[in-house]
């Protein structure tokens, strides 16, 4: 097996590489943000250490699968690393044993994260997962969504009660019902089984709101947020290993449906979105999104500060980074998404015309993912399940997110020069 060729195949997206030896053994499971990038340090790299030397040396032959998100790959890497128990996995813990999450079965239970010594048979466990790091992460995250207990404090509320990652379910029934909720959303979560917990969840936001009971309507609707940004079209790890190649399957899907839906005489295979984000029009950014192949290319994002304008303007302020993008040589995209409604597509195809430039455009309104094409009076409204409507959210929503980052660095920076000229 020719593994300089294998490497050089491999993809640079996210997921999760498999290390077999001469006899097809799996010996090592691992996971990346970049499979290729790294994969390849660990033959670019002499100096790994006498265990991960050895490792290199046994390594015959190298398998991937792709995933959509960080917490994606962590799952199904400790699902591999749970059905083939590889030796390194297990031997590059400096004999330490690895670490598992585990929630207790008491008439409170107790959320952490802990070593195979820990644990009983009557708790529930995910695990193993090699990184202490990456997992306290993961778990601050679930915390922020699902407040949890991870000790016993039955006197007075402690620190994380007053921060809102800990709802005290010592303190009254209701709270022990309300934390009992949270504890059965975590382990979902944790399962796999994120599309049943969102039923649920939108299910109760419904009944809430029906019964007019609008601030915990409001605060479930919160979650389901949080719950979708993590999860970026989350899948239950078994998907993956049934079908290794259930990313590259979904993004050729979403992209012919767009093709279909849009009337496109190609499928586009780069889009790029576009979003604005500002305060009253101060320290305004704007972003520019990539996706190659229905998956972002994140190392192709573009950030903007806008220059012209100090006062909320979004079609002007649509105008300046599109004419800024169109002045670089990068590369040309087939297809341009715009945040925003009629008005902002409208301003989009004006730059595009004025430049003599011909590429399709469409805008999508968050309020009710409205969908507007340049040659319709009328926008697109497309069913949640929607192939096309997926993509074209999940442009949006990087989009987004990548200018929002950037006008909150913009804004702390400013506070942060106040501060600095501010006499003591």
């Amino acid at each position: 097996m020719n593994l300089k060729k294998e490497i050089a195949g491999l993809p640079g997206s996210p997921g999760v590489y498999i290390f077999l030896d001469a006899g097809g053994k799996i010996i090592y499971v691992g996971k990346s943000k970049s499979i290729k990038k790294r994969v390849s340090s660990y033959f670019q790299n002499k100096n790994l250490g006498e265990k991960t030397n050895l490792l290199v040396k046994k390594i015959s032959n190298i398998k991937y699968i792709k995933v959509e998100s960080e917490f994606e790959a962590l799952l199904l890497e400790a699902e591999l690393i749970r059905k083939n128990q590889p030796f390194f996995n297990f031997q590059a813990r400096d004999d330490k044993n690895p670490l598992y999450i585990k929630i207790t079965k008491e008439k409170i239970p107790l959320v952490s994260l802990v070593r195979k010594p820990q644990i009983s048979n009557s708790d529930f466990v995910k695990g193993p997962f090699p990184s202490a790091k990456v997992m306290r992460n993961l778990l601050k995250t679930v915390r922020r969504i699902f407040p949890y207990c991870h000790h016993k404090n039955l006197k007075k509320p402690c620190l994380y009660v007053h921060l809102g990652l800990c709802p005290f379910p010592h303190a009254s029934e209701e709270n022990k019902i309300h934390y009992l909720k949270n504890i059965k959303a975590i382990k979902k979560l944790l399962s796999g089984k994120s599309k049943f917990l969102l039923k649920s969840l939108i299910a109760d936001m419904q009944k809430l709101a029906s019964l007019e009971k609008f601030e915990e309507a409001q605060n479930i609707k919160k979650q389901i947020a949080k719950i979708e940004y993590m999860l970026s079209e989350f899948r239950d790890p078994v998907e993956f290993l049934t079908q290794p190649t259930l990313v590259d399957d979904l993004s050729a899907a979403r992209l012919q449906s767009l093709k279909a839906v849009l009337n496109l005489p190609k499928i586009p295979k780069r889009i790029e979105c576009f979003d604005i984000s500002n305060t009253a029009g101060k320290e305004a950014t704007g972003s520019m999104a990539v996706f190659e192949n229905g998956q972002s290319q994140k190392s192709q994002y573009r950030k903007f500060q806008i220059k012209f304008k100090t006062t909320p303007d979004d079609y002007q302020m649509i105008r300046e980074i599109l004419s800024r993008r169109f002045k670089n040589s990068w590369p040309k995209p087939n297809l341009i998404v715009i945040d925003g409604g009629k008005g902002q597509l409208n301003v989009a195809l004006s730059v595009l015309k004025k430049g003599s430039i011909e590429i399709p455009v469409i805008a999508i309104a968050k309020k009710f993912e409205e969908i507007y094409l340049a040659e319709k009076p009328l926008p697109l409204r497309l069913e949640k399940q929607n192939l096309a409507r997926q993509l074209i959210q999940a442009t949006r929503d990087e989009a987004h997110r990548f200018a929002l980052s950037y006008h909150r660095l913009l804004r702390s920076r400013k506070l942060y020069n106040r501060l600095q000229k501010t006499p003591n």
